[in-house]
């Protein structure tokens, strides 16, 4: 069993470095970087917040460059799949793309990856870069698929199903400013997301 003197520099006591504890610095480094972005957040901030000191953040994380790429790429992931979850749903398209509206705009965080990477790109590695971007894809492709099929069967009329896609994420982004020009609640969350999708479905249907 190793002493004390072996153990690397920094480690917290044992009761502190169980998996669960992991879990919470990237859940809670998440969300300070969803709202603030890269720039604003300091590793004493997500320790604060999480409730551990700096030494556990830094324990798993060796800098804030490596925890934001992999909160990141957290958020992405679980983000990828409750969209996929909504999708599988069955019933009209429509009607899913209603649901993951409303999922996506309770979330009370931004949603623009550009707002959240700006400053990364300088300390970011380019495989790191690329990982993001690539998760990113992957997202919009699963809403792409799901258009594709609606076109495929003539439900929308034909146009580039993953530019239908960014457009819907994009609207998303965006409709978060203005649920909180409605005074947000429950209420706007539901007009918001209605709207968005009547507008954007609308637009797609066959002439």
């Amino acid at each position: 069993m190793p002493n004390a003197r072996s153990r690397r520099p920094g480690r917290p006591p044992l009761v502190e470095v169980d998996e669960p504890t992991a879990d919470k610095i990237l859940r809670t480094a998440a969300q300070c970087f969803m709202e603030d972005g890269f720039a604003a957040v300091s590793m004493d901030q997500v320790a604060a917040r999480a409730g551990v000191t700096k030494a556990v953040v830094y324990y798993y994380y060796r800098s804030k460059t490596a925890l934001f790429h992999q909160a990141m790429l957290y958020v992405m992931r679980v983000s990828r799949e409750r969209t996929q979850a909504i999708l599988r749903e069955p019933g009209p398209l429509y009607d899913r793309l209603l649901k993951l509206a409303r999922t996506r705009l309770r979330i009370e965080a931004t949603l623009d990856m550009n707002h959240i990477m700006r400053g990364s790109q300088a300390v970011l590695q380019v495989e790191q870069q690329r990982e993001l971007r690539q998760a990113e894809e992957n997202l919009i492709r699963d809403i792409a698929n799901a258009l594709q099929t609606e076109m495929d069967e003539g439900r929308l009329r034909p146009l580039d199903p993953a530019f239908a896609a960014r457009a819907y994420l994009a609207a998303l982004a965006m409709a978060q400013l203005e649920i909180e020009r409605r005074g947000g609640g429950e209420d706007a969350i539901e007009s918001v997301a209605a709207e968005l999708v009547d507008l954007l479905w609308r637009g797609m249907e066959p002439r």
